[in-house]
């Protein structure tokens, strides 16, 4: 079997670096074909099918396309996912940081290995890549995951329609007046949450570390409240404003 070379070593799994030998093989491609690990990638990653030369393109231009990307391994060196930087902005000190993992290996670990992944790839971002902050999306229903990355310091910043691609130079050409900003289906909007360097310094001040261990992590999981931000943020913007208004309106 073709052995990546760790970068990045965690307590439940590591950090590899992609070769192109790995790249033309037979695992990572599938990831993107497989519907179990996609079902949150947007729209077009689902429907184009992924090949062995698509994913070489990738691996040889992601310098270009200003992408850092690691393989996500078990400590039996059983590959199973990916993990990623984009859009890295050295003039802003800015990246995404993107996800995707095959839960079905190690399934009782599933839950806490992208978590550690994150906090490993966040710390790279801030530490050897000199940034200052990282941006991530959510959709509603990956709102669980998302309170859980609020334990690594990302918090909720904004909530949007519009997919962050759409958010190109001349993105508000296309919107014809305010309405079209309105989010009438919750379950279509994406949920925008940034970790500042200013967080990541406070929790490394605080813990040493992002994930100081899965025994703590597993603890802070368990306090995590019952209603997450998005549940309290949608609320306030939904029910909250009604009923403001409704009692404005009375007056």
């Amino acid at each position: 079997m073709h052995k990546l070379k760790i970068i990045l070593k965690g307590e439940i799994i590591n950090l590899c670096q992609p070769t192109m030998k790995f790249a033309g093989g037979d695992t990572w491609y599938k990831w993107l074909n497989d519907p179990f690990i996609n079902k949150n990638l947007d729209n077009k990653y689902r429907k184009i099918k992924n090949t062995k030369k698509k994913q070489i393109a990738f691996f040889i231009n992601q310098k270009k396309d200003q992408r850092k990307v690691f393989i996500i391994s078990t400590k039996n060196h059983v590959y199973k996912g990916v993990v990623s930087l984009s859009k890295i902005n050295k003039s802003s000190k800015s990246c995404d940081i993107s996800l995707i993992t095959d839960t079905k290996i190690e399934p009782l670990l599933s839950p806490f290995a992208g978590l550690e992944a994150m906090a490993l790839m966040s710390s790279y971002a801030f530490t050897k890549l000199k940034l200052k902050r990282i941006d991530c999306a959510f959709t509603l229903n990956q709102k669980n995951w998302q309170q859980r990355t609020e334990l690594l310091g990302y918090k909720h910043f904004f909530r949007s329609k519009f997919r962050a691609t759409t958010y190109s130079p001349d993105w508000c050409s296309n919107i014809k007046s305010m309405a079209d900003l309105e989010i009438k289906d919750l379950k279509s909007a994406y949920y925008y949450t940034s970790l500042s360097h200013k967080d990541f310094k406070y929790l490394i001040k605080k813990r040493g570390k992002l994930w100081d261990s899965m025994k703590l992590m597993k603890k802070r999981i368990t306090k995590l409240s019952d209603e997450t931000f998005i549940d309290i943020f949608n609320k306030f913007v939904t029910e909250d404003k009604k009923n403001y208004y409704n009692k404005t309106f009375r007056l």
